[in-house]
This record gives C-alpha cells, sequence and structure tokens, in this order.
C-alpha cells in the first residue's frame, strides 16, 4: 500500500481534482464533495489508502485481494468498470476492483481507522499489540494476524512466511504464544515489509531470483527450502495458510 500512496503523492498532492468518476457507490453519492477539491494529503493506515481533501472530506480505499491503482497519461481510454477515477493536473489515477471505496467527512474516516490495531508501517506500538492479541487467546495465530485490529498491515502472504520464520504451527491458539515470540513476529514483519517497499519484486528469502522469493507461500506439495518436508496449505477463516509442518511443529 506504501508504493502506491507514493506513486499517487508525485501526482495528485497539490493539486486539483478536475474530474471524479467511478462505479463505488459512495464516490458517485459525494462527487460533488470530490470535485475541485485540492488533494492535501494522502496517507495510509494497515492496508487502506486516505485521500485527503481541502473539503474536509476523504476518500479511503481498501484493495483487498484484487484491487489496484493505475496511474493513466491524458487521453488513455479509462475502464468503464473502475471503481474511483480522479484527475488532476496532467495525470489520471484509477482504481479498479477495489471492494472499498468509501467517501465520507475527514473525521469520520479517522474515528473509523483509530479501531485498527498498530500499524506495522507507521508508529508502531509492540506494546498494544501484545495487549489486543492477548483479548484473543484461543484464536489460532494464523488468524489473529490478518485481525486489523489487533495489528493493522498484515496481508495473507506475510502471515504464512512470518509464521514460518517465527517456526510457529498457524494452528497453535495465541495463548501458547509468548509476548517475546510476539514481539518477534512484529519485528519480522516491519524489516520484511519495510525492505519490500516500493515497485521491486516481493521477497521474504531475501532472494529475487524467481520462484525464490517466497518460503512457504504458494509452495503447497514442494519441499520446504530448509528441512526438505513438503509444504501443506490449508484453510483457515476465510484464507489460505501455508506451513511447513517440519519446521513449524506444534
Amino acid at each position: 500500500m506504501a508504493g502506491h500512496a507514493a506513486r499517487l503523492r508525485r501526482v495528485l498532492v497539490g493539486r486539483q481534482v478536475t474530474h471524479v468518476g467511478g462505479t463505488a457507490p459512495s464516490v458517485r453519492a459525494n462527487s460533488h464533495r470530490i470535485l475541485d477539491a485540492t488533494v492535501e494529503g494522502i496517507r495510509t493506515i494497515g492496508k487502506n489508502l486516505i485521500v485527503d481533501l481541502s473539503s474536509d472530506y476523504s476518500i479511503r480505499v481498501h484493495l483487498g485481494m484484487s484491487g489496484r491503482w493505475r496511474v493513466l497519461p491524458p487521453g488513455r481510454p479509462i475502464p468503464g468498470s473502475a471503481r474511483l477515477v480522479l484527475s488532476a493536473g496532467d495525470a489520471v489515477a484509477v482504481c479498479s476492483a477495489a471492494p472499498t471505496v468509501d467517501v465520507d467527512r475527514t473525521p469520520a474516516i479517522d474515528a473509523g481507522m483509530s479501531r485498527l490495531g498498530p500499524d506495522v508501517l507507521g508508529a508502531f506500538d509492540s506494546g498494544e499489540f501484545v495487549r489486543r492479541a492477548r483479548t484473543r487467546p484461543s484464536a489460532p495465530v494464523g488468524e489473529l494476524l490478518l485481525d486489523q485490529k489487533v495489528i493493522a498491515g498484515i496481508g495473507n502472504v506475510y502471515k504464512s512466511e512470518l509464521l514460518f520464520l517465527a517456526a510457529i504451527d498457524p494452528r497453535t491458539p495465541v495463548e501458547e504464544i509468548s509476548d517475546d515470540q510476539l514481539r518477534a513476529i512484529a519485528g519480522d514483519a516491519i524489516r520484511l515489509m519495510t525492505a519490500n517497499l516500493g515497485p521491486k519484486t516481493r521477497t521474504t528469502t531475501g532472494s529475487r531470483a524467481p520462484d525464490r522469493e517466497m518460503w512457504v507461500y504458494g509452495r503447497m506439495g514442494r519441499p520446504c527450502r530448509r528441512c526438505g518436508t513438503p509444504i501443506e496449505k490449508d484453510r483457515q477463516g476465510e484464507r489460505v495458510t501455508y506451513w511447513c509442518p517440519g519446521c513449524q511443529e506444534r
């Protein structure tokens, strides 16, 4: 998300919105509050990107699994299915396939964001993360890491990779994991996600060679890079998890 924010800041911040469009109902209902406003800032909180406007309104976008941002030059055809389109200056920012695009007064957006847990790419408070984690003692740790009210910013890929690095089975209840282990997982999340900011290939192994970027994610049935045990895959909640039974024993 931070990479998207950096690209959008270069073309939107300080510029007046000269065209707004998109299929998101909130955008259509509030287009008059976006049009002609100046983009005052773009920020990220967890997996949310927020566009702050001079009209005292903000646009919150959560890309989910399939959403993406593109910056197009003037005159380039805009997909009719785009969820949000913002033209400012000589650039057009297009958001496609995002499940969440909300427009509301900035204080209301901020109030909603205040319920999120500490942001991995923000001013992270490890003590607050541990405190929130302890409110879900029976939750499998693989599900806990995706709970944005406990820790904001970790997605499904990093969840599997972080638990492999911590040698923790994703089905382990939180009550069986120490405070130091939780802080170590958060520390690895900050280190890896900061290192992967920008458009370059995402890697958790340190290698950018094709098919060498991940330890376990997307490698079901293939040998673990450390011990050779076949990687397993199962569903946790609404998401899938990958792990090595050899390196991540219960």
